[in-house]
């Protein structure tokens, strides 16, 4: 068990929060280092023999940005026969970061070694598929789609309102965060000029319309989350027969009625209770994205 789960949540919360993101920082950055150090053991493995690996594989990523139901989705499809479906195997801000800043950084981080590192995690099991739901490696998706044969993509996508909600009560795009630091936009993006201006409201918004737009403009098809949770139908249609993966309707049934991984203590009132102001920066920032996916916003 990580160290901070023996701290009870109630006293973490009152942990100053650069201590916090400091702790986060090093945890990741050293799982990361040893997981490098742990394919660069192994050195010996063909690179053709871990794409062998893949080309007999059913092999499917599902990409959103995070808080859109990937924890949930990922286990609920890791029901499925014959199947080894996870969600996000180790933390991996820090990477999305190098990503988004420049992504040439993306195709060697996939083919030095994420792909190795599935191979060398799961290539012993006798399974058929492999699948991920992973909000850290959306900005890989063209590296993703270029490198791993015959992979299978989806753009998980979830109501912006809800998203931004739920991440305002955690840290993302609060000044000096580890896993937000290095988000802005680019100089060539028209949010730029208003970017030292912006709350961290306003940031949010932002930053769940260009993940989402940069996945959409990445991949061909999305789902929305809402509709993979009341619509067997739906889900079937549009998740499984794509994947090849067989979840019966009564196991769907029971696992959308468990508990999901929900926020707790929300610092924002349900967006139907967001004042006039709020709403107003929501629709001006996400409102075209969001009638794409067919959400309505009056």
């Amino acid at each position: 068990m990580p160290i901070h789960r023996l701290v009870p949540a109630s006293i973490r919360r009152r942990f100053p929060e650069n201590l916090v993101n400091l702790y986060m920082y090093i945890r990741a950055s050293t799982i990361l280092a040893l997981k490098k150090f742990k394919v660069k053991t192994y050195f010996w493995i063909d690179y053709d023999e871990v794409l062998d690996w893949f080309r007999n594989k059913n092999i499917f990523f599902i990409l959103s940005i995070g808080r859109s139901g990937t924890r949930f989705l990922a286990e609920l499809l890791n029901k499925s026969p014959n199947a080894l479906v996870v969600h996000e195997p180790f933390d991996e801000a820090i990477p999305h970061q190098d990503a988004y800043l420049n992504p040439i950084s993306a195709e060697k981080y996939i083919r030095d070694f994420r792909m190795k590192e599935i191979y060398l995690r799961v290539h012993d099991l006798d399974i058929d598929t492999y699948g991920e739901v992973n909000s850290y490696l959306r900005r890989h998706c063209k590296a993703i789609k270029k490198l791993i044969p015959n992979v299978k993509l989806i753009h998980l996508v979830r109501d912006g309102r809800d998203v931004v909600r739920s991440m305002y009560a955690r840290t993302a795009m609060k000044p000096d965060v580890y896993s937000t630091r290095n988000i802005a936009p680019p100089e060539d993006d028209p949010w730029r000029r208003e970017w030292s201006r912006m709350s961290r409201f306003e940031r949010l918004c932002w930053y769940w319309m260009v993940e989402n737009k940069y996945l959409r403009e990445c991949i061909d098809r999305f789902v929305r989350f809402e509709d993979i949770i009341t619509d067997y139908n739906y889900f079937k249609r549009n998740i499984l027969n794509y994947l090849n993966l067989d979840i019966p309707k009564e196991v769907w049934e029971h696992e959308v009625n468990k508990p999901k991984n929900i926020t707790i203590a929300h610092k924002l009132p349900h967006w139907s209770e967001w004042s006039s102001e709020l709403m107003r920066s929501f629709k001006r920032i996400c409102g075209d994205e969001m009638k794409i996916y067919g959400y309505k916003l009056d």
